[in-house]
């Protein structure tokens, strides 16, 4: 199944889209990482997923590139919260049980489309923001989320990182200790993406 970072690399994208390519091949490479972090009025806790459980598959991606702006096809993404793991068991737990991952296994995500900012002069770089929309037990919110890339051959980073609060998905932040311990409801979102990235030789040879 896709995975929500994947669509992020696509710096590639960028380049082959202006010269008339609209469909590449991607593959998320190990030392990839997801990481949401939060905290309580005690001790802050950190949950993350590493690249061998974002995506085990080569993904292909249709584009169009208009306006600095990069349109993706079929990129209703999902992430298996149950995937994730932490050192903080317990904050683990709560996380899991906080945003229901019995009844919503997933969180969706859908990528309405990249802005680009900058590209650098060599072409190996590129600043922008992805206009996404995040679906958490059912309920659906847009954000913009800065992202920033670079290549080396057809190895991309994408790096980007987003502060959001559990309430805009209706989750209210938990007390514990007869309200000794407060969860704070804003959380940061982190992803670091390296993939491997190659244009589709039958477009490429149309």
């Amino acid at each position: 199944m896709k995975r929500l970072i994947s669509v992020f690399v696509l710096s590639f994208i960028i380049f082959q889209s202006a010269k008339g390519q609209s469909l590449v091949t991607a593959e998320i490479q190990k030392n990839s990482s997801l990481t949401i972090s939060g905290s309580t009025n005690v001790v802050p806790f950190r949950l993350y997923q590493n690249g061998d459980k974002l995506s085990k598959t080569k993904l292909t991606l249709a584009t169009a590139y208009s306006q600095n702006k990069i349109f993706l096809s079929q990129n209703q993404l999902s992430v298996v919260v149950k995937n994730f793991a932490s050192s903080n068991f317990m904050a683990l737990k709560d996380f899991l049980s906080l945003i229901k991952s019995d009844k919503y296994p997933t969180l969706q995500v859908q990528i309405n489309y990249l802005d680009i900012d900058t590209i650098s002069e060599n072409g190996d770089s590129f600043k922008g923001n992805a206009l996404v929309s995040i679906t958490i037990t059912g309920i659906t919110r847009n954000y913009s989320i800065p992202i920033s890339s670079k290549n080396n051959g057809e190895i991309y980073s994408v790096d980007g990182n987003k502060r959001m609060s559990i309430r805009d998905f209706g989750l209210t932040p938990k007390t514990k200790m007869m309200g000794l311990i407060k969860v704070s409801e804003w959380i940061n979102i982190d992803f670091h993406v390296i993939c491997k990235v190659t244009e589709n030789e039958d477009i490429a040879r149309n």
